[in-house]
């Protein structure tokens, strides 16, 4: 009985307090509520940016150049005449570049931008050249010898 006395008094005390923190909590506040307010929910904002980039082609050369010669495999003569397609990664559906070898069977293949190509070479009707991924990076001139076979 003392038990339930004592909890009982608890839960009056908490109920009181309670009670005193929530009256003490309120604010109460007259303000006319009738007030007419103008307000714009769909503002428009307009940004402009002018931005002008002007590079010198001497200092920040970023595109690259593959050069190569076309000679057969077995004898390493050069091969005159020899078609050379470029194709970006292992595309090779159209090519992105098509050029043909010089009478000393050089090519040259400029301004490309960085990335991963193929070089798919021809000569005649049976001598053929796949390469495997050539990296080209910025600036970078990367020389492919064409062994036909």
């Amino acid at each position: 009985m003392i038990e339930q006395d004592r909890a009982l008094e608890k839960k009056d005390n908490m109920e009181n307090i309670l009670d005193k923190i929530t009256k003490e909590s309120f604010q109460y506040n007259s303000q006319d509520l009738s007030q007419d307010q103008k307000m714009d929910v769909n503002p428009i904002q307009l940004n402009t940016q002018n931005i002008h980039i002007h590079l010198d082609h001497e200092i920040y050369r970023l595109s690259g150049k593959i050069t190569g010669t076309t000679c057969l495999k077995d004898s390493l003569d050069a091969v005159p005449n020899a078609y050379i397609f470029l194709y970006f990664g292992d595309d090779h559906g159209i090519p992105v570049y098509k050029t043909s070898s010089d009478k000393n069977g050089n090519f040259t293949i400029d301004d490309l931008p960085p990335g991963f190509y193929t070089l798919y070479a021809q000569a005649g009707d049976n001598l053929n050249y796949h390469s495997h991924y050539i990296k080209l990076l910025p600036g970078q001139q990367v020389h492919e010898s064409v062994l036909l076979k």
